[in-house]
């Protein structure tokens, strides 16, 4: 778990400590075997007034060794060194099939109708010769997904409830969930309660 110190948070340093725990995440899974990649849930990820905000902690499941990895960036470490986390712990996940998890998944749909997507396709198409193909709509941000920025890039994150499978977890190497293959990790995230009093 990285959780940012209260100290971290009272100051508007906790959108930092995310980032740069998102960057030392994808480092890590770019070296590291595809079935050993670190995987991130935002189990306290809500609905703010405008917008899906990631709450303060963000759940790191991985392997000892990808963990350990991660651990040892100096991302990670300088998070660390400033006193900017709570104290970093390798723990056991005890997770059982059946039981309610969640899958946060990068949300592709949503770029697609970006300004910036749209300038980059049309840009790719000129360069091609090729024409730009059917015209798509600029649309605001979808809000019911959450959207982080990663360097250039710009995730837009969905969370789904699900059930564990026990199956092997595969991620992308930004540690989020593809489309084709759902990764229900096993968290119990604030939506389960939501869910549940909704009942």
């Amino acid at each position: 778990m990285i959780r940012p110190v209260r100290a971290a948070i009272e100051l508007g340093a906790g959108g930092d400590v995310l980032a740069t725990a998102l960057r030392a995440v994808h480092h890590a899974n770019r070296h590291c075997p595809r079935e050993d990649f670190v995987a991130i849930a935002f189990p306290k990820m809500r609905m703010g007034r405008a917008m899906m905000l990631p709450g303060d902690d963000l759940e790191l499941l991985g392997s000892e060794t990808s963990l350990a990895a991660f651990q040892a960036l100096d991302g990670t470490k300088t998070l660390e060194r400033r006193g900017m986390i709570e104290p970093f712990e390798i723990g056991e996940s005890f997770a059982e099939i059946g039981q309610e998890g969640a899958a946060y998944l990068r949300d592709r749909s949503c770029e697609r109708h970006t300004a910036g997507w749209l300038r980059r396709s049309a840009a790719r198409a000129e360069r091609r010769g090729k024409p730009l193909g059917k015209p798509v709509e600029p649309r605001a941000n979808d809000t019911k997904t959450l959207v982080l920025q990663h360097g250039d890039a710009v995730l837009h994150v969905r969370e789904v409830l699900g059930i564990y499978t026990g199956a092997p977890l595969m991620v992308s190497t930004y540690g989020l969930s593809r489309a084709g293959e759902l990764a229900v990790l096993p968290v119990y995230a604030d939506a389960h309660i939501k869910a549940h009093d909704a009942v």
